[in-house]
């Protein structure tokens, strides 16, 4: 008996240990801004879905997906190399100058490209480019999400990511106002996020990173970059960051091309609004292992007992959230209207059986960033995620979303093995290489 009181007041004692980490205080308020994050977002998209027919959510939604994936094109992989250098660096306002203007030219560069070539990739959003208003306002949001993850990534390897947390719920709060007291159809969902993505961006810029970077202000300079090391790291880890992001941004525009009733329209809002609902546990992996890559980024920090740490905290999460998609997750998708939840239930319970799958790959993907063998990381994801979009455009004609989501898991199966193979063949230890710098 009183063995077993000892054992239980040790197992106590550990818990409470882990969670006064730093590891665990990062993925808390990583895990708070993904949380406010999608309710904030669930409650804009729900009002938008609301208030307009299910084609124009669709066609929203998937000009919503690409602006976000070409803003994580446009920030060059800046991101990872703040977080894995921004540490040990001395001059931090000058590295963050660099990082933020050259992630904010590129983005808006990209912008400027996909709507020059629309007729071409996606024909079915060329009234963007009709109205220049519109096409202004999604250049400009492609640019600040560009330039907002580059400064969410400086908050987080600076151990300060309630200051994400901050700049996450001003975008989510402020949107939602905006879109109900703006203009009426796309432009009036466009204007919403363009305009509070602003306001965010200057809190953040002006307010927060000052206090993680003293002396900080913006400043257009790039000679920080030159020199570090941190622009060839950081350009290996984009592609295969794009590389990763690919599936989920382009299965919406994949299926609004693929005829009806598998595909259109109204089959990429319900898989949209699957996706985004799959999103919040997806965040669970990514919380822990974000947090994982930073500790892994400070040399004092116990690499091998976060990795435990990380796994741990990340499977006990994506149990509930599993179990949560399964009974619950027909509920919430008929706030959106009876037709998304039973177009796209299916669909959500795949994608949520397949976040124990992301969270194997995101941990050995972190181990290889810490070391700094990033051109493996990308061979193995271009296989995956080209395995993912093959398989979707395989599976789409017969089973439609539900063929996409278990393309997006089949996809990420294949990933697993493949990381454990190159971890087996090369080894990958990520304390000797932050020994050695």
């Amino acid at each position: 008996m009183a063995e077993g009181l000892g054992l239980r007041w040790v197992s106590i004692a550990r818990l409470r240990s882990s969670l006064r980490t730093t590891l665990f205080r990062t993925s808390f308020f990583l895990l708070v801004t993904a949380a406010l994050g999608n309710v904030l977002g669930f409650v804009f998209w729900l009002a938008v879905a609301q208030t307009y027919p299910p084609a124009d959510v669709g066609l929203a939604a998937t000009l919503f997906g690409v602006v976000l994936f070409l803003a994580s094109a446009g920030s060059l992989g800046l991101p990872f190399g703040i977080i894995r250098f921004l540490p040990s660096e001395s001059d931090r306002p000058r590295l963050l100058n660099a990082a933020l203007l050259m992630s904010g030219i590129a983005s808006a560069a990209l912008g400027l490209l996909f709507l020059a070539g629309l007729d071409l990739w996606a024909p079915t959003l060329t009234f963007v480019r009709a109205d220049p208003g519109l096409a202004a306002m999604c250049v400009l949001s492609i640019a600040g999400f560009g330039i907002g993850s580059v400064l969410d990534a400086a908050f987080v390897a600076s151990r300060r990511a309630d200051y994400m947390t901050v700049r996450g719920v001003t975008f989510g709060v402020l949107r939602l106002p905006i879109l109900l007291a703006g203009v009426f159809g796309i432009l009036g969902i466009v204007l919403a996020w363009t305009t509070a993505l602003a306001v965010s961006l200057g809190i953040g810029l002006l307010l927060l990173l000052p206090r993680v970077a003293p002396g900080f202000r913006p400043v257009a300079s790039i000679d920080a970059i030159r020199g570090t090391g941190i622009f060839g790291y950081s350009l290996w880890n984009h592609g295969a960051a794009i590389t990763a992001a690919v599936p989920l941004s382009l299965l919406p525009v994949l299926i609004l091309n693929t005829p009806a009733p598998q595909g259109g329209a109204e089959a990429s809002a319900f898989f949209f609004a699957a996706a985004a609902i799959a999103g919040a546990l997806f965040f669970v992996p990514y919380a822990f292992t974000t947090s994982l890559f930073v500790e892994g980024s400070h040399p004092e920090a116990s690499y091998r007992r976060d990795v435990r740490h990380a796994i741990g905290f990340s499977l006990a999460l994506i149990a509930l959230g599993i179990l949560a998609a399964v009974g619950l997750g027909r509920w919430v998708l008929g706030l959106f209207g009876s037709e998304y939840a039973d177009a796209g239930y299916e669909a959500l319970v795949i994608l949520a059986l397949t976040s124990p799958l992301l969270l194997a790959n995101y941990v050995f993907a972190t181990e290889l960033r810490v070391a700094k063998r990033i051109r493996p990381l990308l061979a193995i994801t271009v296989v995956a995620s080209g395995t993912v979009l093959l398989l979707a455009y395989w599976f789409l004609p017969a089973w439609g979303i539900a063929g996409a989501a278990g393309a997006f898991g089949l996809g990420q199966g294949v990933a697993v093995p493949l990381f454990a193979i190159e971890r087996r063949k090369n080894g990958t230890n990520a304390e000797a290489t932050r020994a050695r710098e």
